[in-house]
Formats: C-alpha cells, structure tokens, sequence
C-alpha cells in the first residue's frame, strides 16, 4: 500500500513538472510571438515616418522653386538638416544635399561622348590624387561601342575574363555604387572619390551647380584659370552671397572657357539626394532617394533604396 502511495505522489509530481514546463514553453512562445509583433508594429511604423520624410524633402523643394526657383545655394530651408525631430514613440532625423554640387559622370556620355566632360573628370582625378585612366574605364562602360578610350579602358573582352564574369553595362550609371563593377574601382577608391561625383539619370548633360559644388570639382571645371585660395574663399563666402547669374560666374572667372559660365556651371538644381532615418523604439529604418524637380517646379522620386 505504501509503495503504491509513494508511485501515486511521485506520478502527480511528474505531472505537475510536465504541467508546469509546458506552461512555461507556452508563455515564453506567447512572449516571442508579443515581441515580434510589436517588432513588425514598430517597423511598420517606422517605414510610415520614412515615408513621411521623403514626402515632406518633396515639399520642401517644391515650395523652394516656387519662391526662388532660378537660384539654389547653400543658405536656403532645403540645406538645413533635421537633427532629432521627435515623434510618436519615434526619432526622425533627415537631409537634402544637392546632387547637382558634384559632377554627373553620366555627361561623359551625354548626347554622345564628350571630350569636354572627360578632360574635366580627368582633371577631378587629378585633384584628387587619383590615376587619370580611371576616367577610360568609366567611359567604357558608359558608352554604346566596344572601341576601348584609351589605356585604362575596358569592355566586355576584360570584364568577361573575370572570375565571375559580364559585360560592360553601356548605357548610363543608374547609380554611384555602380562604380564597384568599373575597372580599376575598389573601396578606397570608390570613397574618395564619391563626395565628388554622382550618376544622375539619362544621357542629359547636367551642368555643376557653383553654389554648392566641393572646391575639387569647381577647380577641375575651371581648368587653372582661377587660383585654388580665391576657389576656397568663395566656397566659404556663397552660404552668405551665393552667385545668382551666369554673368556673375563669369566675372569670376574671366579667363576661363565661356562654356565654364554658359553650360558648366549653373546656379540652380534639379536633382537633390534625399535621407531619412527614423529611430522607433528598438527598430531603426533609414532610406536614400534621388528627387528631381520639374520645370513646374513639382518634385518627384526617381529612385528610392533601403540604407538599414
């Protein structure tokens, strides 16, 4: 009889250990399941604020080319980032740079190659202590033939021989990054070069806004004939007194070419990156878009991609 009792109470015992674990594998996958909807909630929420903020990039530019739509500088709402803006539960933070203060490779082939724009790039190399025959290879895989442009060129016979091979892309940059597939373009290279450059889409040729372009590209456009400390000072000086005409870039530079002041370079933008990052509760979500301007001044997404 004991040892009957003794079997009942180490079998209740059994059970309630039984009972009690699938409580607790129960309560933990509820707490999981809690967990990973909050996540998605969060996430969900944080991708609306994303979208809200390049929305809000589109409005900003709009408005700003219906004020002052022949004139984009460095002193204007659209340059001034937004920091930490709170929200609900939520931290936004954003900025628009101008895409047009870099020099678009894709007008190395623009209406057809351009000997202008390709010594312009080679002398951005050259600024930038890069090799020269880098610009070759980007012609190459820009261009519509298979005719290499000089000794750094490559076309589909050197891609093709890689250990994963393609072929030249022959047609514009649909992006920057596009880079890491060119001939000659590792990292290092790639970062240095990219506050200077940018791939803006189509074969337009799309001139260099001198109000915000960096000190490098303005002295590869201007070609020596203004010195390099009267470039510095007025980059530090357009924030206050942007140029505002063609006729005040080329009073600035006299001696340059009459193209640098009539088709280099311009004073307004019409393609401006957009970057958003939003913090909400333990999801962050961060997005970049290429936002262009019509010559209505209405501001749409060109293209947009995820950055976390």
């Amino acid at each position: 009889m004991r040892n009957q009792r003794g079997v009942a109470v180490i079998t209740a015992i059994l059970i309630v250990a039984v009972a009690a674990s699938a409580a607790t594998l129960m309560l933990a996958q509820q707490s999981a399941m809690v967990d990973q909807a909050m996540l998605l909630t969060s996430r969900a929420q944080a991708d609306h604020y994303a979208d809200a903020g390049l929305d809000w990039a589109r409005g900003v530019l709009s408005e700003d080319a219906r004020r002052t739509g022949s004139l984009d500088h460095l002193g204007e709402g659209w340059a001034q980032p937004i920091t930490a803006l709170p929200m609900d539960r939520a931290i936004v933070a954003g900025v628009i740079d101008d895409a047009q203060g870099k020099f678009n490779l894709n007008n190395l082939a623009a209406e057809g190659k351009s000997d202008a724009d390709f010594k312009i790039f080679q002398r951005l190399l050259r600024e930038l202590s890069l090799p020269v025959e880098l610009a070759d290879a980007v012609m190459d895989w820009i261009d519509t033939d298979q005719d290499l442009a000089g000794p750094g060129g490559a076309e589909d016979a050197y891609y093709l021989s890689q250990r994963r091979p393609y072929r030249t892309a022959n047609q514009p940059l649909a992006h920057i990054d596009e880079l890491y597939r060119i001939r000659g373009f590792d990292a290092a290279t790639v970062a240095r070069l990219k506050p200077h450059v940018t791939a803006l889409p189509g074969r337009k040729r799309i001139p260099v806004n001198i109000n915000t372009a960096t000190e490098a590209v303005l002295a590869a456009i201007v070609d020596g004939k203004v010195p390099p400390d009267e470039i510095a000072a007025r980059v530090q000086l357009r924030r206050s007194k942007p140029f505002t005409s063609s006729n005040e870039i080329a009073q600035w530079a006299p001696r340059a070419e009459a193209r640098v002041s009539s088709t280099d370079l311009a004073v307004k933008s019409d393609y401006f990156v957009v970057r958003v990052q939003v913090a909400q509760d333990e999801v962050t979500v961060a997005a970049e878009a290429l936002v262009v301007r019509n010559a209505q001044g209405l501001a749409t997404v060109a293209w947009r991609r995820p950055l976390l």
